[in-house]
């Protein structure tokens, strides 16, 4: 038989176990809140001892995590940052692999507009609404 595990306070699973014997089944999970089944905490939550699918995640470039306690996910501030300061150091080598010979032919206008860019992406972690509402510099047209 196979059994879920989990925090009785929040309805987190904890783990899963199989118990082939039915001798072994309280000395296995004496000390355990569980529900018959296989439940993992990637779909599901347990509330009132019946396995409820989790709302569905959102989808968009940001990180969440699930709040056990809300039942609700939550955007991941760490991980979001780190997405998207990502996402900015990569836009920000297409603009540092330039080639000096190459930027020396630039206009001077050219110029402005590559520097005013590269400075606009390096302001995007400062930005009010950072990492969950982002504005994004707008790309020079002939980079």
């Amino acid at each position: 038989m196979n059994y879920t595990t989990y925090d009785p306070a929040t309805g987190e699973i904890i783990y899963n176990i199989s118990i082939s014997h039915a001798d072994l089944m309280e000395s296995n999970l004496r000390d355990h809140t569980y529900i018959e089944g296989k439940y993992s905490s990637d779909e599901y939550y347990i509330d009132q001892g019946r396995a409820i699918p989790l709302p569905i995640k959102p989808q968009d470039e940001l990180e969440y995590c699930f709040d056990w306690t809300n039942k609700s996910w939550m955007v991941d501030q760490d991980r979001s940052m780190s997405t998207v300061r990502q996402q900015r150091n990569n836009l920000l080598s297409t603009v540092d692999r330039i080639n000096p010979v190459w930027y020396a032919s630039l206009t001077t206008e050219e110029q402005n507009q590559l520097v005013a860019y590269r400075q606009q992406l390096l302001d995007v972690p400062q930005q009010a609404g950072f990492p969950t509402d982002i504005v994004w510099p707008a790309k020079p047209t002939w980079l």
